[in-house]
Protein backbone atom coordinates (compact mmCIF):
# COMPACT_ATOMS: atom_id res chain seq x y z
CA UNK A 1 0.00 0.00 0.00
CA UNK A 2 1.23 3.26 -1.01
CA UNK A 3 1.15 5.91 2.30
CA UNK A 4 3.23 8.55 1.02
CA UNK A 5 3.63 10.37 -2.46
CA UNK A 6 5.72 13.10 -3.53
CA UNK A 7 5.80 14.96 -6.64
CA UNK A 8 8.14 17.67 -8.14
CA UNK A 9 6.10 20.32 -9.55
CA UNK A 10 7.53 22.17 -13.30
CA UNK A 11 7.90 19.44 -15.79
CA UNK A 12 5.90 17.07 -13.68
CA UNK A 13 2.73 17.83 -11.97
CA UNK A 14 2.21 20.50 -14.01
CA UNK A 15 1.96 20.80 -17.64
CA UNK A 16 3.53 23.78 -19.83
CA UNK A 17 1.23 26.24 -19.11
CA UNK A 18 1.82 25.67 -15.00
CA UNK A 19 -1.73 24.34 -14.80
CA UNK A 20 -3.49 20.68 -13.60
CA UNK A 21 -6.62 19.34 -13.36
CA UNK A 22 -7.57 20.50 -9.99
CA UNK A 23 -10.93 18.54 -10.05
CA UNK A 24 -9.24 15.34 -11.38
CA UNK A 25 -6.39 15.81 -8.71
CA UNK A 26 -8.84 16.29 -5.70
CA UNK A 27 -10.83 13.37 -6.39
CA UNK A 28 -7.90 11.34 -6.08
CA UNK A 29 -6.48 13.30 -3.41
CA UNK A 30 -10.00 12.35 -0.67
CA UNK A 31 -9.07 8.90 -1.74
CA UNK A 32 -5.60 8.83 -0.56
CA UNK A 33 -7.01 10.76 2.76
CA UNK A 34 -9.43 7.75 2.72
CA UNK A 35 -6.87 5.06 2.86
CA UNK A 36 -4.42 7.47 5.11
CA UNK A 37 -1.50 8.78 2.55
CA UNK A 38 0.30 11.59 2.58
CA UNK A 39 1.00 14.06 0.06
CA UNK A 40 3.79 16.01 -0.37
CA UNK A 41 4.56 18.54 -2.55
CA UNK A 42 8.47 18.55 -3.25
CA UNK A 43 9.95 21.42 -5.65
CA UNK A 44 12.83 23.33 -6.35
CA UNK A 45 10.54 26.32 -5.84
CA UNK A 46 9.86 28.55 -2.08
CA UNK A 47 7.02 27.67 -0.61
CA UNK A 48 5.51 31.08 -0.80
CA UNK A 49 5.20 30.29 -4.71
CA UNK A 50 3.58 26.80 -3.77
CA UNK A 51 1.41 26.88 -1.34
CA UNK A 52 -1.54 28.62 -4.02
CA UNK A 53 -1.78 25.92 -6.10
CA UNK A 54 -3.28 23.84 -3.55
CA UNK A 55 -5.12 26.84 -1.53
CA UNK A 56 -8.51 24.47 -1.07
CA UNK A 57 -5.69 21.51 0.98
CA UNK A 58 -2.18 23.73 1.38
CA UNK A 59 -2.99 23.55 5.46
CA UNK A 60 -3.51 19.11 4.84
CA UNK A 61 -0.36 18.49 2.69
CA UNK A 62 3.07 18.75 2.87
CA UNK A 63 5.72 20.65 1.21
CA UNK A 64 9.56 20.44 0.64
CA UNK A 65 10.59 23.63 -0.87
CA UNK A 66 13.93 25.13 -2.01
CA UNK A 67 15.23 21.74 -3.10
CA UNK A 68 14.24 20.00 0.09
CA UNK A 69 16.04 23.03 2.10
CA UNK A 70 12.53 23.57 3.70
CA UNK A 71 9.86 21.11 4.88
CA UNK A 72 6.60 22.51 6.73
CA UNK A 73 3.37 20.83 6.94
CA UNK A 74 0.46 23.49 8.00
CA UNK A 75 2.03 25.41 10.83
CA UNK A 76 4.46 23.15 11.64
CA UNK A 77 8.31 23.47 10.88
CA UNK A 78 9.45 20.14 10.26
CA UNK A 79 13.33 20.66 8.73
CA UNK A 80 15.48 23.92 7.95
CA UNK A 81 18.61 23.74 6.53
CA UNK A 82 20.09 26.87 6.15
CA UNK A 83 23.35 28.67 5.14
CA UNK A 84 25.58 29.78 8.10
CA UNK A 85 27.03 33.44 7.70
CA UNK A 86 30.76 32.81 6.57
CA UNK A 87 29.62 29.77 3.86
CA UNK A 88 26.90 32.47 2.31
CA UNK A 89 29.27 35.29 2.23
CA UNK A 90 32.43 33.29 0.61
CA UNK A 91 29.93 32.16 -2.15
CA UNK A 92 28.21 35.31 -2.50
CA UNK A 93 31.94 36.44 -3.12
CA UNK A 94 32.44 33.65 -6.11
CA UNK A 95 29.36 34.33 -7.69
CA UNK A 96 29.96 37.88 -7.91
CA UNK A 97 33.18 37.38 -9.46
CA UNK A 98 31.40 34.89 -12.54
CA UNK A 99 29.62 37.13 -14.24
CA UNK A 100 27.64 34.02 -16.27
CA UNK A 101 25.19 34.23 -13.80
CA UNK A 102 21.85 35.83 -12.32
CA UNK A 103 21.83 34.85 -8.93
CA UNK A 104 18.72 35.21 -6.48
CA UNK A 105 18.98 34.04 -2.96
CA UNK A 106 16.26 32.31 -1.45
CA UNK A 107 15.14 32.84 1.62
CA UNK A 108 11.90 31.96 4.18
CA UNK A 109 10.30 35.44 3.71
CA UNK A 110 11.01 35.44 0.06
CA UNK A 111 13.29 35.43 -2.66
CA UNK A 112 16.31 38.93 -3.15
CA UNK A 113 18.18 39.97 -6.24
CA UNK A 114 20.37 42.75 -6.12
CA UNK A 115 19.27 46.27 -7.58
CA UNK A 116 21.56 46.34 -10.30
CA UNK A 117 19.30 43.31 -12.38
CA UNK A 118 16.99 44.01 -15.05
CA UNK A 119 13.57 44.65 -14.99
CA UNK A 120 13.67 42.11 -17.64
CA UNK A 121 15.47 39.14 -15.31
CA UNK A 122 12.76 40.24 -12.60
CA UNK A 123 9.39 39.66 -15.18
CA UNK A 124 11.09 36.06 -16.15
CA UNK A 125 11.29 34.79 -12.29
CA UNK A 126 7.80 36.90 -11.43
CA UNK A 127 5.97 33.07 -11.23
CA UNK A 128 8.74 31.73 -8.88
CA UNK A 129 9.77 34.43 -6.74
CA UNK A 130 6.11 36.12 -5.58
CA UNK A 131 7.59 38.19 -3.03
CA UNK A 132 11.06 39.83 -5.12
CA UNK A 133 13.16 41.99 -2.63
CA UNK A 134 15.53 44.21 -4.55
CA UNK A 135 18.98 44.90 -2.49
CA UNK A 136 22.04 46.91 -2.80
CA UNK A 137 24.19 43.83 -1.41
CA UNK A 138 23.39 40.41 -0.20
CA UNK A 139 25.10 40.98 3.13
CA UNK A 140 22.25 43.21 4.06
CA UNK A 141 19.67 40.50 4.03
CA UNK A 142 18.18 39.84 7.53
CA UNK A 143 16.49 36.60 6.49
CA UNK A 144 17.80 32.62 7.04
CA UNK A 145 19.11 31.41 3.62
CA UNK A 146 17.95 28.38 1.94
CA UNK A 147 19.37 28.28 -1.52
CA UNK A 148 20.91 30.30 -4.33
CA UNK A 149 19.15 30.29 -7.64
CA UNK A 150 21.28 30.99 -10.99
CA UNK A 151 20.19 31.26 -14.12
CA UNK A 152 21.74 30.66 -16.64
CA UNK A 153 22.19 30.30 -20.50
CA UNK A 154 20.75 26.92 -20.96
CA UNK A 155 23.42 25.19 -23.21
CA UNK A 156 26.04 26.41 -20.59
CA UNK A 157 24.52 24.41 -18.00
CA UNK A 158 26.33 21.83 -17.69
CA UNK A 159 29.74 23.34 -18.17
CA UNK A 160 28.88 25.46 -15.37
CA UNK A 161 27.68 22.76 -12.90
CA UNK A 162 31.49 21.34 -13.36
CA UNK A 163 32.96 24.22 -12.86
CA UNK A 164 30.75 25.43 -9.54
CA UNK A 165 31.45 22.33 -8.19
CA UNK A 166 35.13 22.33 -8.19
CA UNK A 167 34.83 26.04 -6.74
CA UNK A 168 32.54 25.70 -3.66
CA UNK A 169 31.55 21.59 -3.58
CA UNK A 170 33.31 22.42 0.40
CA UNK A 171 29.74 24.43 1.01
CA UNK A 172 27.54 23.84 -1.49
CA UNK A 173 26.09 21.20 -3.57
CA UNK A 174 25.13 22.46 -7.32
CA UNK A 175 21.76 20.84 -8.46
CA UNK A 176 20.23 21.59 -12.29
CA UNK A 177 16.36 21.62 -12.96
CA UNK A 178 17.19 21.74 -16.53
CA UNK A 179 16.55 24.90 -19.00
CA UNK A 180 19.25 27.40 -17.57
CA UNK A 181 18.53 26.62 -14.00
CA UNK A 182 21.41 25.94 -11.20
CA UNK A 183 20.38 25.83 -7.69
CA UNK A 184 23.16 25.87 -5.00
CA UNK A 185 21.65 23.39 -1.37
CA UNK A 186 23.66 22.65 1.69
CA UNK A 187 25.66 19.13 0.58
CA UNK A 188 23.07 16.45 1.32
CA UNK A 189 19.77 18.62 1.92
CA UNK A 190 18.02 17.58 -1.20
CA UNK A 191 14.28 15.98 -1.99
CA UNK A 192 15.40 12.77 -1.21
CA UNK A 193 16.53 13.97 2.09
CA UNK A 194 13.62 15.62 3.01
CA UNK A 195 11.63 12.49 1.99
CA UNK A 196 13.58 10.14 4.41
CA UNK A 197 13.18 12.71 7.17
CA UNK A 198 9.11 12.37 6.77
CA UNK A 199 9.58 8.91 5.74
CA UNK A 200 11.25 8.22 9.65
CA UNK A 201 8.87 10.55 11.11
CA UNK A 202 5.18 8.94 9.86
CA UNK A 203 6.93 5.28 10.10
CA UNK A 204 6.93 4.54 6.40
CA UNK A 205 8.78 2.12 4.22
CA UNK A 206 10.55 2.96 0.99
CA UNK A 207 8.08 0.12 -0.89
CA UNK A 208 5.54 2.43 0.35
CA UNK A 209 6.82 5.21 -1.21
CA UNK A 210 5.92 6.77 -4.55
CA UNK A 211 8.02 9.62 -6.09
CA UNK A 212 7.43 11.59 -9.16
CA UNK A 213 9.79 14.18 -10.98
CA UNK A 214 11.72 15.04 -14.75
CA UNK A 215 15.35 16.99 -13.73
CA UNK A 216 18.60 16.54 -11.67
CA UNK A 217 17.07 17.58 -8.47
CA UNK A 218 14.62 14.69 -8.45
CA UNK A 219 17.12 11.92 -8.59
CA UNK A 220 17.65 11.25 -5.02
CA UNK A 221 14.00 10.90 -4.14
CA UNK A 222 13.27 8.75 -7.70
CA UNK A 223 15.93 6.30 -6.14
CA UNK A 224 14.70 6.31 -2.61
CA UNK A 225 11.07 5.66 -3.29
CA UNK A 226 9.72 1.41 -4.39
CA UNK A 227 7.70 3.47 -6.86
CA UNK A 228 10.02 6.11 -8.17
CA UNK A 229 8.40 7.69 -11.83
CA UNK A 230 10.40 9.88 -14.08
CA UNK A 231 8.10 11.86 -16.46
CA UNK A 232 8.18 10.79 -19.99
CA UNK A 233 9.25 14.21 -21.12
CA UNK A 234 12.55 13.80 -18.40
CA UNK A 235 15.95 13.57 -19.72
CA UNK A 236 17.30 10.00 -20.29
CA UNK A 237 19.76 10.22 -17.41
CA UNK A 238 16.55 10.88 -15.07
CA UNK A 239 14.85 8.18 -16.55
CA UNK A 240 17.61 5.39 -15.90
CA UNK A 241 17.74 6.57 -12.12
CA UNK A 242 13.67 5.93 -11.87
CA UNK A 243 12.22 2.40 -11.89
CA UNK A 244 9.03 3.31 -13.73
CA UNK A 245 8.22 6.13 -16.46
CA UNK A 246 4.92 7.62 -16.36
CA UNK A 247 3.46 9.44 -18.94
CA UNK A 248 4.46 12.91 -19.80
CA UNK A 249 3.50 16.10 -17.48
CA UNK A 250 1.17 17.61 -20.94
CA UNK A 251 -0.30 14.38 -20.25
CA UNK A 252 -0.98 13.89 -16.76
CA UNK A 253 1.02 11.96 -16.02
CA UNK A 254 0.84 12.08 -12.18
CA UNK A 255 -2.59 11.74 -12.36
CA UNK A 256 -3.04 8.68 -14.52
CA UNK A 257 -0.45 6.83 -12.12
CA UNK A 258 -2.12 8.01 -8.95
CA UNK A 259 -5.37 6.89 -10.45
CA UNK A 260 -3.85 3.47 -10.62
CA UNK A 261 -2.99 3.43 -6.85
CA UNK A 262 -6.13 5.28 -5.44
Amino acid sequence: MIKLVAVDMDGTFLDDQKKYDKKRFLGIFERMRESGAEFVVASGNQHVQLAPFFEEIKEEITFVSDNGAYVCKGEEDIFAGVFEKEDFAEITKILRENTEFETVVCGKKGAYVLRTVSDEFCDSIAMYCPVLIKVKDFAEIDDIIFKFALSCKEEETYRLLDELSGAISHMATPVSSGHGSIDLIKPGNHKGHAIKLLMEKWGIQADEVMTFGDGGNDLEMLKLAGFGFAMENAPDYVKKAARFVAKSNNESGVLVELEKHF
